[in-house]
């Protein structure tokens, strides 16, 4: 899979390692390896060695798809909800669709965070030996909704006034909420004694400054045991008194700038003054509140990645950044921050707009391709994707559809999600139809309810070939089992007159044979059916023929057994049958054959008449036929007498 590491893998075989190795595909991501010497031409031709070896052995290679795991099942078959919907939106909306999409990338990240919060209960009820396996789940699952975040507010949201620092702390806050917890169960105590008395009571108040959650900042400080001093009290005012941006505030960023750097001046001064000398982690506080870069990496002690340094920074020195200056700021404090973790390179990417080191990253995340290929096509669906091959040739359409692709071409290797694949597979309009068509053929087919599903796919793409084959290889399987109902029913499904013919012909042999006509109710009930081929009109014909003659309408089954007589539809096999059973309606009291069938009886006997197994009854046939003719001549004569 792309984006993947080379990896090892042993194969514990005696045999493999003396005579080589081979492989073949079994199905789309399974590899079957075998002892395999090669030979040639001009190799001696010499007995093997391990020919009488009873521990010849295939062994079955295939990537772990850890979607597969009962706890992330839900959130495939979720999204793939969401996914059909966008394609729905991309096909029925006009205009912008922007606002629709962002409500589904939420849809997104609300079934991530369900996932992530499912994956932490599990874990925390786990057996150790399950643990480490959930525990990477979470980490996995965690980073990418993180990221998914963070590609909401810089791609697909609409930012106000273009200011960025609002939405990117409200990301730090919703992903790193530990030190707002701690100040919250400080909060909780309603009183304290003294600072010293709650060990993380600075950890945190810095945090939370950090963060930017400036109210949680001053509710901690009046519940210092110093908290009526005239420095706590004007540390408290100050931060209270901060201008935050707020672009519906009222006031141009013009404006706003001016009044920050007023506010900024008069901190500023009372540092210098020492006001909050009598506390060091107090006048460290101010010092970062001012926004003294040297009090950021002091407490970056409080933080755990680079960029809540970031979010710090833009809020106590540029809180107007806007969007297009981010990477600037980002980069010197990664690079300051030695930042080298995989989440990082994707972060900073994002920040970057370099959405093809994103896609490149984002496919080593372990997630089975479930990542990429939705956060991808939520961007192709906003318009956002530009990306360029070496040749500047733009491939953006290409790749977007191959992430799709990989991601659902795993999902038909299981045994229930292979809907869900399918589902994916029909909205790639490049490749997407044909790779469904080969993996319908590969799937086992296993059950009557998954056949016909794969089926209902197949004729709803219009995969007329796939359609036939299916219904082939199931009817062949139900003559093998002597089920010849079946058997006519997947015939019919396939559209194959030839094998409608193969199997029809099954009925009547088995009626030649026995006397007994297998699954009337089917045969009674063909309808515009019957015309799939000849041999299965004359089958359904001449059930019909039994039928009529089972409840006494003896002039219609005779009229209708003399239609086949003359239709030339009949087998040669059955021609002695359909003499036989003409024979009572001849003999019959009154007149059911006329005179023209009688003449047409006697041309159809000479003609057809020499099978040895009707030998025996061809006298009593021509008997039989004569006296009916000389009863339908005296009786047509009489008729036309009066």
């Amino acid at each position: 899979m792309a984006g993947t590491d080379n990896i090892e893998v042993a194969i514990p075989d005696e045999i493999c390692a003396q005579v080589g190795i081979a492989a073949s595909w079994v199905n789309s991501n399974e590899i079957g390896l075998y002892a395999y010497r090669d030979r040639n031409k001009q190799a001696k031709d010499t007995k093997s060695n391990i020919t009488t070896t009873p521990n010849i052995k295939v062994h079955f290679l295939r990537p772990e798809v850890i979607l597969f795991s009962p706890p992330l099942r839900k959130l495939v078959n979720e999204s793939n909800g969401v996914f059909l919907s966008i394609c729905k939106i991309k096909s029925s909306s006009s205009g912008d669709i922007r606002p629709e999409l962002l409500k589904h990338s939420k849809q997104y990240r609300s079934i991530l965070r369900a996932c992530v919060e499912s994956l932490q209960d599990i874990a925390e009820n786990s057996p150790p030996e399950n643990k480490v396996t959930i525990e990477n789940f979470l980490t996995i699952f965690y980073n990418i909704e993180c990221v998914w975040h963070l590609t909401e507010i810089l791609y697909i949201d609409n930012i106000p006034g273009d200011v960025i620092l609002p939405r990117l702390l409200e990301w730090i806050q919703f992903h790193f909420p530990s030190n707002e917890m701690k100040a919250i169960k400080i909060l909780a105590q309603k009183v304290i004694a003294a600072d010293l008395e709650y060990i993380y009571y600075w950890e945190a108040v810095i945090g939370c400054a950090l963060h930017g959650k400036t109210d949680l900042v001053c509710a901690l400080l009046s519940m210092h045991s110093k908290a009526d001093h005239p420095a706590f009290i004007v540390a408290e005012n100050m931060i209270k008194a901060m201008p935050i941006y707020n672009v519906y505030g009222g006031y141009s960023i013009s404006e706003f700038t001016m009044r920050w750097k007023h506010w900024q001046l008069d901190l500023s001064s009372n540092i210098e003054s020492k006001t909050f000398a009598i506390d060091n982690n107090l006048e460290m506080l101010m010092k970062l509140v001012v926004g003294d870069e040297s009090m950021i990496w002091e407490f970056s002690q409080y933080t755990e990645a680079w960029y809540e340094l970031l979010a710090a920074k833009l809020f106590y020195s540029i809180p107007s950044c806007k969007q297009v200056d981010l990477a600037r700021h980002a980069n010197y404090i990664a690079e300051k921050w030695k930042a080298n973790k995989p989440l990082d390179y994707i972060i900073l990417a994002l920040i970057e707009n370099d959405l093809h080191r994103v896609i490149k990253e984002i496919q080593y995340m372990s997630d089975n391709g479930w990542f990429a290929a939705h956060l991808i096509d939520l961007l192709y669906k906003c318009g956002k994707l530009n990306i360029l091959n070496k040749q500047q040739i733009n491939v953006t359409a290409q790749l977007h559809e191959s992430l799709i692709l990989e991601y659902a071409t795993n999902l038909m290797c299981h045994h229930s999600l292979w809907q869900c694949g399918a589902s994916y597979l029909v909205h790639c309009p490049i490749q997407g139809l044909a790779r469904l068509e080969i993996l319908l053929q590969s799937l086992p087919l296993s059950s009557e309810a998954r056949v016909n599903k794969i089926i209902d796919i197949a004729r709803d793409n219009k995969m007329s070939r796939t359609v036939t084959s299916i219904c082939k290889i199931q009817g062949v399987k139900c003559i093998r089992q002597k089920r010849y109902g079946n058997a006519l029913s997947w015939a019919l499904k396939a559209q194959d007159s030839a094998f409608v013919t193969y199997i029809a012909d099954q009925f009547l042999k088995h009626y030649a044979e026995n006397g007994e006509l297998e699954c009337r109710d089917l045969l009674e009930n063909l309808g515009p059916c019957m015309l799939a081929s000849d041999r299965l009109t004359f089958l359904g014909k001449y059930c019909e023929f039994h039928q009529m003659y089972g409840i006494c309408e003896f002039k219609e089954a005779a009229s209708l057994l003399v239609s086949l007589i003359v239709s030339n539809l009949t087998p040669k096999y059955f021609w002695s049958i359909l003499f036989t059973d003409v024979i009572p309606l001849l003999e019959s009291e009154d007149v059911i054959l006329s005179s023209v069938d009688s003449f047409e009886l006697l041309r159809c006997v000479e003609a057809h008449g020499d099978d040895p197994k009707f030998a025996d009854k061809i006298e009593i046939f021509r008997l039989a036929v004569a006296r009916n003719l000389a009863k339908a001549l005296n009786f047509e004569g009489c008729q036309a007498e009066q």
